[in-house]
């Protein structure tokens, strides 16, 4: 793999977190310190279903927030120290890679990062997000060697780790003091328990940490909110690779797509079966391929030099979908992990809690969840890919069932109160009823004395006036029982 040169080799980098309950969509604004909303990203979603579509465009032209789509905001472009990342910059690991023996055999990669790729993708209704940014491999220089497909891998299972004792370093080749100045700020009072604090040293020799950048792109939003991290210290890697040439070998291109989704060095060598399951692999063309696991995902488009620049071009341009659908998959992952996490905190006696969790459930099945995507079939083949590798069914029925549980001890609860609501009702009406009775007796009695004052009535008469209240009071008690059953 080492010999085989790319034309192009990136590597997207999410981090899934979840910013509280006491996120509201007012929160950002274009006057934010560092994020700015965007619609830049709009014209990339017309591969989409509209339903779809407007999971992440419904906000994009609107002053009341749907919070029940995505905010998508991008860098303050005059807050960020922008140069910094328009440098090209060395990424350096700290620790040994594969058979290195050392670790004084430090890997050392040219890489540029593009400030305008930084993204925070937000959805209110859970306060799930998504950072994302890119780290791209280059040439060191207009004389050295194009990067090749080994670089790659190496560089893609070092950037997964952040804020450990094996992470990666990066380093600025900007030697003007003013722009040490700006990499500087990365570290210097923006940690705020974000990420474990870490022994800073000096900038200018030792660079700065990835979990640093976490800290400084992260730190105002978790001035006002109670970030926390849905994969800790782990990013998730979506990679792009467009070789130099066709690679002609399949076991090779299937060798890469496994490193470049597995955390996995070439130490492991797994079997042909493991290489190209078809659980994890989708290859709807002869050029292309997509590749998704839990770990990290991938498109390698392993176009032939005869090919015509039309198809090159399509292909390198059906990443950013690709990018968007991963993207996609990894907030519904999300969305369903913290909704576990805050379901399995429930209190069952807490009814109220209870019914706004079903109801949360309802909107999230309606709104966020998707049985296809598009209209073109390799979108959808690349979305089901996702769906399965990421579990997501799984958790969602695994949601749906605690709720159902939960939804089933709410109704117990409702009906043991509809039943001991009605054996107070019913004694409710025993104790009416024989106040009744007593009160028809007491009448039945004045009936009689009176009367008794009237010695010259017949025993007809006599009859009458006791009997017919006395009918009268039977009759009302039975009605009234009869009412009550």
């Amino acid at each position: 793999m080492n010999k085989i040169g790319l034309n192009k080799g990136i590597i997207y980098l999410m981090l899934p977190f979840t910013t509280g309950s006491g996120l509201s969509p007012e929160s950002f604004k274009t006057e934010n310190k560092l994020w700015t909303k965007t619609g830049e990203d709009a014209a990339r979603f017309d591969f989409l279903l509209e339903h779809v579509k407007g999971f992440f465009t419904r906000n994009i032209n609107t002053r009341k927030v749907d919070d029940s789509a995505c905010l998508i905001m991008k860098l303050n472009k005059d807050t960020l120290p922008l140069k910094m990342f328009n440098n090209k910059i060395y990424l350096v690991s700290n620790k040994a890679f594969g058979n290195q023996q050392t670790d004084k055999d430090n890997l050392t990669f040219a890489v540029s990062i593009d400030p305008g790729a930084f993204r925070i993708i937000l959805h209110p209704f859970t306060s799930i997000a998504i950072l994302l940014f890119n780290v791209e491999l280059v040439r060191h220089d207009r004389n050295a060697n194009i990067p090749n497909l080994y670089d790659l891998i190496q560089l893609n299972y070092l950037l997964r780790l952040f804020n450990r004792h094996d992470e990666a370093y990066f380093i600025s080749l900007n030697e003007r003091p003013e722009e040490r100045n700006k990499a500087a700020g990365l570290i210097t009072g923006q940690v705020n328990d974000l990420t474990e604090k870490t022994k800073v040293g000096k900038i200018e020799i030792t660079g700065w940490r990835p979990g640093q950048l976490v800290n400084y792109l992260l730190h105002d939003l978790n001035s006002g909110h109670d970030i926390e991290l849905v994969d800790h210290h782990h990013f998730s890697p979506v990679c792009y690779v467009q070789p130099a040439s066709e690679i002609r070998e399949e076991e090779i291109v299937h060798r890469a797509l496994f490193y470049l989704r597995k955390v996995y060095d070439f130490d492991y060598s797994p079997g042909s079966d493991v290489l190209q399951s078809e659980e994890e692999l989708f290859h709807p063309y002869k050029q292309i391929y997509y590749a998704s696991s839990l770990e990290g995902s991938i498109v390698l488009n392993n176009c032939s030099e005869s090919d015509p620049e039309f198809i090159r071009n399509f292909y390198s341009n059906s990443f950013p979908k690709s990018l968007w659908l991963t993207i996609l998959g990894f907030m519904q992952r999300s969305i369903f992990l913290q909704l576990l996490k805050e379901v399995s905190d429930i209190d069952p006696d807490d009814h109220n809690k209870v019914k706004e969790y079903l109801r949360r459930y309802t909107n999230i099945s309606l709104k966020a969840i998707f049985s296809k995507v598009s209209v073109f079939h390799q979108h959808n083949f690349y979305y089901d890919l996702i769906i399965r590798n990421l579990q997501i069914q799984e958790l969602q029925t695994e949601l749906k069932d605690e709720l159902h549980e939960l939804n089933n001890l709410q109704r117990q609860f409702h009906e043991d109160e509809v039943e001991r609501h009605e054996e107070i009702e019913k004694q409710y009406d025993k104790k009416l009823n024989i106040i009744l009775f007593a009160l028809s007796v007491l009448g039945l009695a004045q009936v009689t004395y009176s009367v008794l004052e009237y010695p010259d009535m017949s025993f007809l008469q006599h009859s009458m006036a006791i009997g017919i209240p006395l009918l009268l009071g039977i009759l009302f008690w039975k009605f009234l029982s009869y009412h009550k059953n």
